[in-house]
Order: C-alpha cells, then sequence, then structure tokens
C-alpha cells in the first residue's frame, strides 16, 4: 500500500471508519509527531456542502474543552476537503453501561456529568451538535468521554446562510422530536439526543424500537417510554426520572440547559456516593469498592479511640452516612457521630440481643438483624419504625431496597415490604449466612450447604441454581461476573447469564470474608495468611503478599486497598502492585473490614475499639 501523506507532514497509517459524508483515518502529524485522526470529505459531496462544512470545522476549531475532541488543522488536497483533530484512543460512552450498583455506576455518572460540561461549553458558544450518540462521545484511557462528530453542528452565527439540502439529519434512535419534524432547533434538542444516549448506555435498550426509520422517529413524536429504572432496576429512581426529564417531547418540559441538568446530576451523584457507603460491601453488587477515603494513605495519624460498648465479630462491618459510622456492637448498634463538635461521640442502641450482621443505614432508617431472628429498623434518631421476627438466627445484613430481603440461618430468604409485611419467601437447602447480591436483574444467594441460588427479585422464583461449595460470605459482583468465595478457599469467577464458570483460583485456606473487585483485579485472603491479587478477566496472579490471617473482607478505595488481621494488624497496600503504603500494628484481632469513608480510615477491632486514623 502506498503511504499517503497530506499538506506534507500527515501521514495516513490507517482506516477508522467511512460514513456517508467523509471517511476518517489514524494519521502521524511527522512536523508534532503526535498520532492524530484525519476526517476527509468524499469527492462527490456538493460544493455547497463543503462550504459550510469548512466554515463550521473553522468555528469548531476555536472550541477548547476538555470534553469536546480538539481540531487541530483544515485543509484540501487534491480536491478533497480534509481535517485534523485529536486522537481518541477508547471506546464510546455506551461501552460503560449498563448501570451497575457501585463505583462502575459511579464512574458512568461522573462520565455523564463531563458530557454535560461539554453540552454547556458548545451551546454558550452557539453551537448545537444535532447528532449525539454513542459512537459520538468516546471515553479516553483516564475516563474523560470527549464529544466529535461535528459533521451536523449547527453554529447559529457561523453558518446560518448556508442550507442543508440533501444532507442527513441525525441519527433516528437519538433524534428529538423537534428535529424529526423538521422545526427549528434550541440546544434542548441536544439534550433529548442525550438523554436517548443514556437511556441506552444506562439499560442496554434503546429508547424505542422500530422496524424502520419512519416507524421510531414517529415514536420519538409521539410516544412515551418506559422508565429507565424499569428495565434496570439498579439504577436509582432520581436518576431514572432525569433521563426521562431530558427525553419529554417538548422542549420547554426539558431542564432548562446542560447547566441544569449537570447541577441535578451531581446532587444524585453526592446522595448515591453516601447511599454505597451506608449498604455493606459497598451496594447490592458488594463489590467493596467504596466511593470516598483517605487520600494520601501513607500519611494516615491515629486521630481518636472509641469504646463501642460490645464486641465487633465476624462477620460484622462497618458502614457509614451523612458523617456518622455505624456497627453491630454486642446487643446493639453503635453509633460515631464524626460531626461532633467534641471530636466524635458514641451513641448505642440497643437491641435484644446480640448484633453481628452489619446495620444498613438508608436516609432515614437503620436496620439491623440480631441473633434472636429478628430484623430491627429504627429511625436516625433512634425512634422504632419496623419489627418482624424469625425463627431464625440472624447473621447476614439485609438487602433494603422497594423490598428488603432477609437471609437466615433457617435456610429461609424472607422478603418483606417497607413496612415488615412478607411478600414472599423461599427456602434454600442450607443456612443462609451470607447476604444477598442483586446483580443484573436477578438475586443470588448462597448457601452453607454449596449451592448458589439465582432468583426472580420481584415474585422469588427459582430461575437456577448451581452448585459451587460451602459459602459463608457476601459474593461480590462487577463487570458481568460473580467472584464465588467458597469455605475451602476456591474462589470462582462466573457469568449469571450464561451460567458459565470462567476460570477458579484456589486460595488453600479458608475463606471467612468476602474478595473486593476493581475494574482490573479481584482480591481475597483467607486463613493461609496470603493476599492475592487475581486478573478479573483470567484468574492469573498479579501479585501476592504474606499479610496475616484475615477473617474480614477486604475494602477498596482510590486505588488502595484495606484489611485488617487477626493479628492486629491494619494495612493499606497499593492494589496495582500491593506495596504497603500504611501499617498499623498492636490493636488486637480485627474481623471486620476496615471502613474508607470521608478521608479517613475506620477500624473496629473484636474488643469493641474503634480507630480512626486521618
Amino acid at each position: 500500500m502506498v503511504s499517503v501523506k497530506l499538506a506534507g507532514r500527515y501521514r495516513l497509517d490507517a482506516p477508522l471508519g467511512e460514513g456517508g459524508m467523509a471517511e476518517v483515518w489514524r494519521a502521524l502529524d511527522e512536523r508534532m509527531d503526535r498520532q492524530v485522526a484525519v476526517k476527509l470529505l468524499h469527492t462527490y459531496i456538493h460544493p455547497t456542502e463543503r462550504s459550510r462544512f469548512f466554515q463550521e470545522v473553522k468555528a469548531l476549531s476555536k472550541l477548547s474543552h476538555p470534553g469536546v475532541v480538539q481540531v487541530y488543522d483544515l485543509g484540501e488536497e487534491a480536491g478533497r476537503t480534509y481535517f485534523v483533530m485529536e486522537l481518541v484512543e477508547g471506546g464510546s460512552l455506551e461501552r460503560l453501561g449498563p448501570f451497575e450498583e457501585g463505583m462502575e455506576g459511579v464512574r458512568l455518572l461522573e462520565a455523564a456529568i463531563k458530557v454535560l460540561e461539554a453540552l454547556e461549553h458548545l451551546h454558550t458558544r452557539g453551537v448545537i451538535h444535532r447528532d449525539l450518540t454513542p459512537r459520538n462521545i468516546l471515553v479516553a484511557a483516564d475516563g474523560q468521554p470527549k464529544v466529535m462528530d461535528f459533521g451536523l453542528a449547527y453554529l447559529m452565527q457561523e453558518s446560518r446562510h448556508f442550507t442543508r439540502t440533501g444532507y442527513t439529519l441525525g441519527t433516528p434512535e437519538y433524534m428529538a422530536p423537534e428535529q424529526a419534524r423538521g422545526l427549528p432547533l434550541t440546544p434542548q434538542a441536544d439534550l433529548y439526543s442525550f438523554g436517548a444516549v443514556l437511556y441506552r448506555t444506562f439499560t442496554g435498550k434503546p429508547l424505542f424500537e422500530g422496524e424502520n426509520d419512519q416507524s421510531v422517529l414517529y415514536q420519538h413524536v409521539y410516544e412515551m417510554p418506559k422508565p429507565a429504572q424499569g428495565l434496570n432496576p439498579a439504577l436509582p429512581a432520581e436518576v431514572s426520572g432525569l433521563v426521562t426529564a431530558l427525553v419529554a417531547k417538548t422542549p420547554s418540559e426539558r431542564p432548562l440547559g446542560a447547566a441544569s441538568a449537570k447541577a441535578v446530576l451531581e446532587e444524585h451523584l453526592c446522595e448515591y456516593r453516601e447511599t454505597l457507603s451506608g449498604i455493606p460491601r459497598a451496594g447490592a453488587s458488594r463489590s467493596g469498592h467504596y466511593p470516598t477515603g483517605p487520600a494520601r494513605p501513607e500519611r494516615l495519624e491515629l486521630q481518636g479511640t472509641y469504646d463501642l460498648g460490645g464486641e465487633v465479630a465476624w462477620p460484622g462491618e462497618l458502614v457509614a452516612r451523612d458523617g456518622s459510622v455505624w456497627v453491630g456492637a454486642g446487643a446493639g448498634v453503635a453509633r460515631l457521630e464524626l460531626l461532633d463538635p467534641a471530636g466524635g461521640t458514641v451513641y448505642r442502641q440497643r437491641l435484644g440481643d446480640e448484633v453481628s450482621a452489619p446495620p444498613v443505614v438508608t436516609a432515614n432508617r437503620v436496620y439491623a438483624a440480631a441473633w434472636d431472628g429478628r430484623l430491627t429498623a429504627i429511625s436516625r434518631s433512634g425512634r422504632p419504625i419496623l419489627s418482624f421476627p424469625t425463627r431464625a438466627e440472624l447473621t447476614a445484613a439485609p438487602l433494603v431496597g422497594e423490598t428488603i430481603y432477609l437471609p437466615g440461618r433457617d435456610g429461609f430468604l424472607y422478603a418483606l415490604d417497607p413496612s415488615g409485611g412478607l411478600r414472599w419467601g423461599f427456602q434454600a437447602g442450607g443456612h443462609l449466612a451470607a447476604s444477598p447480591t442483586l446483580y443484573r436483574g436477578l438475586l443470588f444467594i448462597a448457601s452453607e450447604d454449596g449451592w448458589l441460588y439465582a432468583l426472580d427479585p420481584e415474585r422469588g422464583g427459582l430461575r437456577y441454581k448451581v452448585e459451587t461449595g460451602p459459602v459463608h460470605t457476601a459474593i461480590p459482583a462487577r463487570g458481568g461476573r460473580l467472584f464465588i468465595p467458597t469455605w475451602d478457599g476456591e474462589l470462582h469467577a462466573f457469568d449469571p447469564l450464561k451460567r458459565e464458570v470462567q476460570w477458579s483460583y484456589d486460595l488453600e485456606g479458608e475463606l471467612w470474608g468476602a474478595p473486593a473487585v476493581d475494574e482490573a483485579r479481584v482480591y481475597a485472603a483467607g486463613w493461609t495468611g496470603w493476599l492475592y491479587a487475581l486478573d478479573v478477566r483470567t484468574g492469573d496472579e498479579v501479585w501476592k503478599l504474606e499479610v496475616g490471617k484475615v477473617t474480614g473482607a477486604l475494602s477498596l478505595a482510590h486505588g488502595m486497598l484495606y484489611l485488617g488481621t487477626e493479628e492486629g494488624r491494619v494495612l493499606a497496600l497499593e492494589a496495582s502492585t500491593g506495596r504497603v503504603a500504611f501499617e498499623a500494628t498492636g490493636l488486637g484481632p480485627i474481623q471486620a473490614p476496615p471502613l474508607p469513608y470521608r478521608g479517613a480510615l475506620h477500624v473496629a477491632t473484636l474488643a469493641g475499639k474503634l480507630y480512626r486514623f486521618a
């Protein structure tokens, strides 16, 4: 193949794509020694469209924003107009979906906020994109989304006099009703298109489907879509409501602008982060990956020691919300009020029996399950709200949402309504010692007799079950996989939709605590004294470190891994390498996982002491 060079500097190396108007190439800018993307107009493009394109690219080259693909150069060679732009090596925004509870969901919401920032930048400078689709929003390696492909962009000042005759007007799946009807456009048209992009990204399904473009456009104009949360229950109701507002039929019913939509989404993201910290293992997917934590763990110092009034034993966990830390301690729940002017005060709420199950803290309730078989819900101020008795010992936290899922050691999974009424029950073959995992539309519960059950979360019907070996702890999920930790030390990566084991790894020792998972690795430690970091896709060992006997689960935050040992050792390690960044010793046996929260690390010991490092 003969190498093509434009303007004596842009060497075209490989085609990246082609559309009805142009072809795109990966190229090397030999003068600047950098990789770029070059867009070449087809020779058959009408001269009027070529002139319009030339004017619009000149105007777009003046835009400078991290969320907009930068235009570097514009020219014409051998009768073909071209422009040179930033090369973004990443997939589309859609690849971040569907929305999953936990840090993957946080990452997706953060990306959506950055796109809205880019749209605000465009709109305040008189630019309407007119063709926002998932493929026109790329995500760079650093997580920054970038809006690109301005072939249809309408520049309200520079190109008002150019015609659009014979020019494709957009992509039907993401087209605003007013655009489908050929009406004048405002920035609200982009908001609609971005709402359709978010709908597809969050749910995996398009806003509307039809046999042809006309059918899809008709639905955009006249029909109401299903709420996004109805297709993906993991999506927060508030976020689903914003998507519904973005795809309102009338522009005036949508948010006033990208800045308004961004502000609403930022509020929801802040609330969502607090929600994750208030749920054991950081949400219903149980990944153990928390949204906040120490920024510089190597600088942690002991800031306070508090008496919780009772031991904190396995499988207990700390949770936090709105500036307070909660934990089951002895015959009740203890709360450390971090915002107290005195520097932290512990309050206790006594219950009927020992509470080793982690509490769950929502916006207005605290749920605690006790050994006497009773689930209690109290207000944040301690007022009793709900009491549900069972005949089982309760050692696992409930999963709280529109339905409350409560596992018992009698083998029953109880599904309750918010007032404590029984909706349905499911009987497994053995004790249920761990909290359920809600993932990809299925409810998973593992029993001590060696079976994993996949249930319909609405009705409790059994979808399937697989034999795994005894499981005593929560099952984390991320990236389309369940990571099943068995009592005999085997860790299985399981695809819950294909029902296939993708890999297994033998840690050769009892696994009491749940692994933690990020986008690259799964981390597990047990009673052999070794901590392992495994590749999430292959199960290959990335690194391992001898740390001591680990009973509690592992925790992640900001690229750091946290654990406590039976020997009284607390460690913070770089998750990518295993390098120890922080260590504290002599605390006494630790059976609950350390909790990273709001710039600090909280550690509860078996003896009932709470240590705060900041």
